[in-house]
């Protein structure tokens, strides 16, 4: 548990922990009244909608910041100042800055397809690592699975216990995997969480989708109108990988965009880094549902999260110790966007006026004049 052993050392959380009140609403859409309306959501087969559904003009965007050194380390000790946020290109002023931010909601949910059953002992025993490092000491978790169907096996709660019995009784037994069906039936109930939690998506499965109803680019686009960030642990066994979907896939590519290449890094465990947020970017403007492959990729990166694979007990609690730290210890900043900011989708930069730190946050926000 390296990442989160360090961010506990700095002392930081804890402090901010007990001293920050919570904020009325952690959303990107705030109506005049500061009440969050989270009930319209999109059906499925209208995509397009999403941009026109949000009526309320957007008063507040909170954007969750993640730091990272050279090493790929986790940065803890930036103040405000060092941090620049650009809103279509024109830098804003910060109304509120915090490290650790409000309490979490954590929707953890786990492919059970018979595709994965030869890492279930890794899934069954990730649970003392789900409930101490990402849980911690004041989030809310829920339990959902996912085959040829979904079942909620926990609703939210911070009972450790109930969450790690919920992991250690999920079997694997259906071929199916309704990967997008599941990510719908999570930010459903993430949804219907309080406004002062910030909102987890955490996906342990493959990252591919077979007979799905729902729609991964209504999906995102419904995930990142609820300030929900996406983050995947993406299983791989052999017989995923001689199918196609293990760190041999090529890198996505959709038309009319550039070919996609590494970047000169690696991640935690030695994987090569992708540079997925030209496909994010075009499937939250469009809504679109064109995405074959690298689907947890693709959406993580929409969201402002991230994707490691897991291959073993180890790298699965590698990667969920790395995505705890990183949820417990990132930069929470907000702004006053423009009093009419334009309709649909708002693009996001976030930059740091320190030497070798790399910032990773969700591209942007939606956001629609009163009509």
């Amino acid at each position: 548990m390296v990442g989160l052993s360090k961010f506990l050392c700095a002392g930081a959380f804890l402090l901010l922990l007990t001293s920050l009140c919570p904020r009325q609403c952690f959303a990107q859409a705030q109506t005049g009244n500061s009440s969050c309306d989270t009930s319209a959501k999109q059906q499925a087969d209208q995509p397009q909608q999403s941009k026109d559904q949000i009526r309320a003009k957007v008063n507040e965007v909170v954007v969750p910041v993640t730091a990272t050194d050279a090493t790929g380390e986790l940065v803890f000790d930036l103040t405000q100042n060092d941090f620049h946020i650009f809103d279509h290109g024109v830098e804003q002023k910060i109304d509120h800055w915090d490290l650790g931010g409000d309490p979490l909601a954590v929707a953890l949910l786990i492919e059970t397809s018979s595709r994965v059953r030869a890492i279930a002992p890794a899934i069954h025993s990730m649970s003392s690592i789900f409930t101490e490092t990402v849980m911690a000491f004041s989030g809310e978790a829920a339990v959902i699975t996912y085959d040829s169907g979904v079942e909620v096996h926990q609703t939210f709660t911070q009972d450790h216990y109930l969450v790690g019995e919920a992991i250690a009784d999920v079997r694997f037994q259906v071929p199916a995997r309704k990967l997008y069906d599941g990510m719908a039936k999570a930010v459903e109930l993430l949804e219907a969480q309080p406004p002062t939690y910030r909102r987890i998506l955490l996906v342990i499965g493959e990252s591919q989708d077979e007979k799905s109803t729902a729609k991964l680019g209504v999906v995102v686009r419904e995930a990142a109108e609820a300030n929900i960030s996406i983050y995947a642990v993406g299983l791989s066994s052999i017989g995923a990988d001689l199918r196609g979907n293990g760190n041999g896939d090529a890198p996505l590519n959709l038309p009319g965009l550039p070919p996609m290449a590494a970047k000169p890094c690696v991640d935690f465990a030695g994987n090569p880094c992708f540079d997925f947020m030209s496909p994010a970017m075009w499937i939250l403007e469009r809504g679109a549902d064109v995405i074959k492959n690298h689907h947890l990729e693709v959406a993580a990166a929409a969201t402002g999260g991230i994707h490691y694979h897991g291959f073993h007990d180890n790298t699965i609690r590698d990667a969920l110790d790395r995505i705890g730290a990183e949820i417990h210890g990132q930069y929470i900043i907000s702004y006053a966007p423009s009093p009419d900011p334009r309709a649909g989708f708002n693009e996001i930069k976030v930059t740091v006026s320190r030497p070798n730190v790399t910032v990773r946050t969700r591209p942007g926000y939606f956001g629609s004049p009163i009509q």
